[in-house]
């Protein structure tokens, strides 16, 4: 949104498709998957490999713990959450070494938030919760809690960990407010032709500004520096092992640091994960192809449920989008931040998926009306949720193999015409993380002796949906087992917004075993 300068300073194709057909075919999963409904599922086919006859090993609670203090309502107010009757959030913070790998001196702060009830043994291990980059840990907690996170509870207690720089891990503030807003808009609103060249030189100052302020640490901020803080908090507990449930981008820590300290893993769950190596711009496409599956099956149910929008929601998408792109935006809106606003929204649903798609196309038809107040607020909310320094920082940092400008401008006009709604600006994207230190990839885990648990979304916005079948193949190179749970959902995190998805969780921590077969949720 134009704002006074003064006022603002893949991998591949995947070996796995998912799709929806004919009632009553399955999809491409393993053989003889669980057919499953929120209600529950039987299982079918042969019963999975023998495990580790030893046993998984154990989720052993702390025994040095944390200092933590009661911050029930503030963390679910910050969250925009009501309180959860029975759960208590308590706080804490721990010191963790700047850069362990590489040797720079100093030390960060890494936030920390416990959920519990009176019913969670005070015996039992910690499930450790990691959303990485994508949005604070402790900002997705809460939600996760309203809706079937208490479950976990009844067995063990949850630990969100922010990533550094991010939420209540010291938030970082380092850009300009008027660059910050001008990555926003895409230098949309600034003179020339050359978008790419514009937008280059601002993410050019960002950069400066960043790696000055985080200096010495401006290769710090990293997956395998955000497992390393996950590693201090096991030598801290003075436990054997880690009980990791990574969301998207936490899925790429929870993955690098089973690369890392593969004997120190009790369980590894990987919510729809991302390849440790994936480039830049294979991760990009990855996540418009996601944004754009996501936007149909939006399209879908809302013709279904006789939503605000009428009988073709993505012509009222396209009129939105278009109006942006000639600079006539609900409220001086620019394209990039009402994609944002929108796809946001489908990541992200507040409520139930019918509640979710009509608060969106409320705002997107009171928009197209000429009322921009709630898709304005969208707009903003989306700002606040995914585009602050710390994100920006983090991101930028695991950008591997990244493009150059020449490329940029080749693919903002081949996946414009690919994906008619976001491609342009999912291509412009790529240009904030160019200026930014080159860093490589985590090593992926070998000799890993528990078996993963791969959960994605057919209708993910964020990473898309092709990244559970790439990470099986991790799995395999690591020595070890997996089972794949697919939601056909909308929405990023299926264990988050499916509780049919949460039930292969549940049983996985509790066991250390995986599924008989693969699992599939409706949506």
């Amino acid at each position: 949104m134009r704002r006074p300068r003064q006022l603002t300073r893949i991998l591949g194709v995947s070996a796995v498709a998912l799709s929806t057909v004919v009632a009553g075919c399955a999809p491409g999963l393993a053989a003889n998957p669980r057919y499953a409904t929120d209600s529950g599922a039987a299982p079918q086919g042969e019963p999975p490999p023998p495990q580790n006859e030893s046993g998984p090993p154990p989720i052993e609670a702390p025994k040095n713990d944390l200092s933590w203090r009661e911050c029930t309502t503030r963390v679910f107010g910050d969250a925009a959450v009501p309180p959860v009757p029975g759960v208590r959030l308590e706080c804490a913070t721990y010191d963790a070494d700047l850069d362990p790998i590489k040797g720079a001196t100093g030390m960060v702060t890494i936030g920390a938030v416990k959920a519990s009830t009176d019913q969670t043994p005070p015996d039992a291990g910690p499930l450790v919760l990691t959303t990485g980059s994508d949005l604070p840990s402790s900002t997705q907690l809460p939600v996760w809690l309203a809706r079937s996170g208490t479950d976990v509870l009844d067995t063990h207690p949850i630990v969100a960990v922010d990533r550094r720089g991010m939420g209540m891990s010291g938030a970082l503030d380092c850009r300009d407010v008027f660059d910050r807003q001008e990555m926003i808009d895409q230098a949309q609103f600034q003179a020339g032709d050359d978008t790419v060249a514009n937008l280059n030189a601002v993410t050019v100052r960002a950069t400066t500004d960043c790696t000055d302020i985080i200096a010495p640490g401006d290769s710090a901020y990293d997956n395998a520096r955000a497992a390393e803080d996950l590693e201090r908090l096991r030598s801290t507990w003075d436990v054997p092992g880690l009980a990791l449930l990574g969301v998207g981008n936490g899925a790429q820590v929870a993955l690098a640091y089973a690369g890392s300290h593969p004997n120190k893993v009790a369980r590894l769950v990987l919510d729809s994960p991302l390849p440790l190596a994936i480039g830049a711009e294979a991760a990009a496409q990855q996540r418009i192809a996601g944004q754009q599956a996501a936007l149909d099956a939006f399209a879908a149910q809302c013709v279904a449920t006789d939503c605000p929008l009428g009988p073709d929601p993505k012509a009222v998408v396209d009129s939105l989008l278009n109006d942006a792109r000639a600079g006539r935006g609900p409220g001086g809106a620019s394209v990039a931040a009402l994609t944002s606003a929108i796809t946001t929204a489908l990541a992200y649903p507040r409520g139930d998926r019918i509640a979710a798609a009509n608060n969106l196309a409320s705002a997107l038809a009171a928009a197209r009306d000429g009322d921009s107040g709630p898709i304005t607020d969208l707009i903003r909310e989306a700002e606040a949720l995914r585009d602050t320094d710390g994100q920006f920082v983090n991101r930028c940092s695991d950008a591997l193999n990244r493009p150059t400008p020449n490329r940029v401008r080749e693919l903002v006009v081949a996946w414009g015409r690919e994906y008619p709604q976001f491609g342009a600006v999912g291509a412009l994207d790529l240009v904030e993380c160019l200026p930014w230190p080159s860093g490589e990839a985590p090593a992926d885990p070998q000799g890993l002796e528990i078996p993963m648990l791969l959960l994605g979304g057919q209708n993910d916005p964020i990473v898309g949906g092709d990244g559970v079948a790439a990470v099986a193949a991790t799995a395999i190179n690591a020595g070890t087992n997996s089972r794949r749970v697919i939601w056909q959902g909308i929405g990023h995190g299926a264990s988050i917004y499916s509780p049919c998805a949460l039930r292969p969780v549940l049983d996985y921590l509790e066991s250390g075993q995986l599924p008989a077969t693969d699992t599939y949720c409706p949506a």
